[in-house]
């Protein structure tokens, strides 16, 4: 439980930003083709989540990764997780 929890407060930091932008994404894109597609928005989740992934935890706040390996979660199992959540979340949307 004490993992889970680690990784919604990891998760809890992209989510809100990357659903803005997806959305924003999928509107430029109705204004452009005239239509809305849902898996445009899919594809921009995915692709946004890595890049604010980078950008908040690699060059913003690099630190914050020690507080997480105190919690029992690496770099890498962080890195997988929010990979696999944005291509659940990315998926079930398209």
């Amino acid at each position: 439980m004490r993992i889970a929890k680690a990784l919604f407060l990891f998760y809890r930091k992209l989510i809100v930003p990357v659903a803005v932008l997806s959305a924003l994404v999928g509107l430029i894109g109705y204004a452009v083709v005239g239509e809305f597609y849902l898996g445009t928005v899919g594809a921009a989740f995915v692709v946004l989540s890595a890049l604010f992934h980078y950008f908040i935890y690699e060059v913003r706040n690099p630190n914050e990764y020690y507080f997480y390996y105190n919690l029992g979660l690496s770099k890498l199992r962080l890195w997988i997780f929010s990979v696999s959540f944005s291509l659940i979340v990315g998926l079930a949307l398209s």
